[in-house]
C-alpha cells in the first residue's frame, strides 16, 4: 500500500478546475520587464501614464486616477490606447468600468467593433445589444451571446457570395 500524497492520475483528472480569483483576491505578479515588452509590442503612448503596479496589489488596489488593465485584453482582445468611443459607449450604458469586465467578454466587444467597421458601418450600443447580453459572475463582467431559434429568410441557399 502507497503512502504517497500525491492524487491518482485517475482523480486528477476528475479533479474541478479552481474558479479564477475575483478581482479582489487576485494578487498581481507581474515583473517589471513583462510590462515593459506589452508597451513596446502594443506602442502603448508614453502619455498615457502606465505604472507598475505595487508588490502584493490585486486589481482593486489602482492608484487614485488609474485603473487596472489586464495583458489578455491587449493579446487576446486588441485592446489599445486610446480607448474606440464604441467601447467607451459599451461601458458607460452598461454602467461598468473596464477594470471590472473578465477577459472572455472583452474580446466579444472588440470583435463586434472590428466586423461592424469592416463593413464600413458604425457600432452601436443597441446594436450590440441584438446580438449580446450583459452578465455579473464571480466578481466580472462580461457578454454572452443571445441565442435564439431564427428562421431562415430562404429555403434555397445562395451558390456563391454574389447569389
Amino acid at each position: 500500500m502507497s503512502t504517497s500524497s500525491k492524487p491518482s492520475r485517475s482523480k486528477r483528472r476528475q479533479a474541478k478546475p479552481k474558479d479564477p480569483p475575483s478581482p479582489n483576491r487576485a494578487i498581481i505578479n507581474w515583473k517589471e520587464e513583462e510590462l515593459h515588452n506589452l508597451i513596446l509590442r502594443f506602442k502603448f503612448p508614453s502619455d498615457c501614464g502606465i505604472q507598475f503596479p505595487i508588490a502584493g496589489s490585486t486589481s482593486l488596489d489602482a492608484l487614485p486616477g488609474y485603473m487596472t488593465l489586464y495583458a489578455t485584453f491587449s493579446r487576446e482582445g486588441n485592446f489599445r490606447l486610446p480607448m474606440s468611443k464604441f467601447l467607451e459607449e459599451i461601458l458607460t450604458k452598461y454602467g461598468i468600468h473596464l477594470s471590472q469586465v473578465n477577459a472572455i467578454g472583452f474580446p466579444r466587444v472588440t470583435q463586434f467593433e472590428f466586423i461592424y467597421r469592416a463593413q464600413k458601418r458604425e457600432p452601436t450600443f443597441e446594436m450590440f445589444n441584438v446580438f449580446y447580453y450583459g452578465t455579473y459572475t464571480r466578481g466580472f463582467y462580461s457578454f454572452n451571446s443571445i441565442t435564439a431559434s431564427v428562421l431562415p429568410c430562404s429555403r434555397d441557399p445562395p451558390k456563391s457570395f454574389h447569389d
